[in-house]
Parts: C-alpha cells; structure tokens; sequence
C-alpha cells in the first residue's frame, strides 16, 4: 500500500513539474527577447527529447517480453478503443458544438482530431473557415494540456480510459507519460491505439467535410 502512494504521490508531482515548465517556457517566451535562431533551436531540441523518451518506453516495453503476449490476449477488444475513442469524441463535440454556432460537421470534426492539434487547425480552416480551425487547434491542444494533468490520475482507476484521453497522442507526445503511470502494458497499449487514431483522423476529418 505504502509503494502505490508513493508511486501516485510521484505521479502527481511529475505532472506539477511539467505543467509548471510549460509554465515558465510561455513566460519567457512573452517576457524575454529570444532571438529567431534560439527558437528553432528549441524545436529541434524538444524534438530530440521526445524521440529519446519514445525510444525509452520502447526498451521498457521491449524488456518486458510478456508484456505482448497480455496485451495481445485482449484481441478485437484493442480496436474498440480507438474506434470508440474518435467515436466518442466527434458526437461529444457534435453536441456541444451548436451552441458555439459550429455545424454538426465542424464540430464532429473537431472532436475527431482527438487532440492532433497541429493537423486540425489547418484540415478545418479549409473546408469549414479559419475561424473554425484556430477553434480547432485551440481545443485539440487543450486536450493534450488536460491529458498531461489528469492522466497519472485516471490511470489508477482504468488504463483505457486515460489512454482514450490522449487520443492521438497517445502515440507519442503523451506516451512516456502513459508509460511511467500505467507501466508496459499500458504504453504498448496506448502505442497501436494511439497509431491507429493517428491513421483515421485524416479519413475521419475528410469523410466529415463531405457532409
């Protein structure tokens, strides 16, 4: 018992950690004058990190030879998640959505981007107006925020659900987070849900537009 507090207690202490960097990097990026190559020097490093803590997860889960067998033994049931994670997102947004004055297929198609922010905001603003794509990116990266808070959380009660959560991400960015709260199994899980998102958001998305 004391192992999992402390573990949980970790957890939460990570996401405060992370949140507060985010914190301090949008404040000096308002406050203080970088210069343009220092920025791009940034890009190039957090891209670095995360391919280094994606490789990290796959040692773990490497290492871990059983780990595909348990996951594995779940079979179809590890295609309803992802198809019921875009499913749920898109009809959650269809419905809130009228009452920001969104279509139903705006909207639809902004819950279905679940949380790729970066493709969203540009595959709406072209078929629905700009206005709808920078709604899209803003929502879709708040996604991604709320999963790097609550997912050390959720993932105590049900690995599926925090994993339905990151969506897309769960292929990547949020992975290691994942990782390190739901163990192996969780991270090679959220890995094929997280890549099989990642493959039909842009059907999803293009399919909505036809509407």
């Amino acid at each position: 018992m004391g192992l999992v507090v402390r573990e949980g207690g970790t957890q939460g202490m990570s996401a405060v950690v992370a949140f507060s960097a985010l914190l301090c990097g949008i404040l000096a990026a308002r406050w203080l004058p970088f210069p343009s190559r220092y920025l791009a020097m940034a890009d190039e490093l957090s891209f670095a990190a995360l391919c280094w803590m994606v490789f990290a997860v796959g040692v773990m889960v490497g290492a871990h030879r059983e780990t595909w067998a348990k996951v594995l033994q779940e079979g179809w049931r590890l295609v309803l998640l992802p198809l019921g994670t875009l499913l749920v997102s898109a009809l959650a947004a269809a419905f809130v959505g009228p009452q920001l004055g969104l279509s139903l297929s705006a909207a639809a198609a902004i819950g279905s981007a679940c949380g790729w922010y970066s493709l969203s905001g540009v595959a709406v603003a072209k078929t629905w107006g700009a206005e709808a794509g920078l709604l899209a990116f803003a929502v879709n990266f708040l996604r991604e925020l709320i999963a790097f808070g609550l997912v050390p959380l959720i993932a105590k009660r049900s690995q599926w659900a925090a994993i339905a959560l990151c969506g897309a991400t769960a292929a990547d960015t949020t992975l290691p987070l994942i990782a390190r709260a739901a163990g192996p199994e969780g991270a090679l899980t959220a890995l094929l849900s997280g890549g099989l998102i990642t493959a039909l958001v842009p059907l999803g998305i293009s399919l909505l537009a036809t509407l």
